[in-house]
């Protein structure tokens, strides 16, 4: 009786062991694009692969002194698909394609709205708030950004830079 009682709480234990892994083994799709994005990335104007393309941004790459109530500004090289380009994709709120991260706390999104004026190839990340002053600061687009209407993926994922005033 004592042996079948050890065999359950192992069972159990196995069954945790394994709950866990399953939960955290199963991330959403934001955290393999943002994890891709660190190191398979490029600056702006510079992607040689086939698809769109991320052409400039606003502040560029290294710039300092950027006001702490600045917009993030991306050219793309042909029409985009709004909807994926967002800070939150409502349809998949696990997908975020356009985040803008304190480089002092780099696991946390500074929130904010994306706009895309129609032709739909410049994106204006707008924060939610004022950000700190005398910080760098590290955007990243993901391949989840489509072309419209053709739904093509960038053709690398964009990271740059900047740090704002004091």
């Amino acid at each position: 009786m004592k042996r079948f009682k050890i065999q359950q709480a192992y069972f159990a234990l196995i069954m945790l062991i394994l709950s866990v892994l399953l939960i955290t083994g199963c991330g959403g799709s934001d955290e393999a694009a943002l994890v891709t994005a660190q190191y398979d990335n490029v600056l702006p104007g510079a992607c040689t692969e086939a698809g769109p393309k991320v052409i400039s941004s606003i502040p560029t790459n290294n710039t300092e002194s950027v006001p702490i109530n600045t917009t993030i500004t991306a050219v793309f090289s042909e029409a985009m698909d709004p909807t994926t380009i967002a800070y939150t994709n409502q349809g998949d709120p696990q997908v975020i394609t356009f985040t803008l991260r304190d480089n002092d706390h780099p696991l946390v999104n500074i929130e904010g709205t994306v706009a895309m004026p129609d032709p739909y190839t410049i994106a204006i990340f707008t924060p939610k708030d004022p950000l700190s002053g005398g910080s760098w600061y590290t955007v990243t687009i993901t391949k989840y950004a489509k072309s419209y209407p053709a739904e093509t993926k960038l053709g690398c994922s964009y990271k740059w830079s900047f740090k704002t005033a004091l």
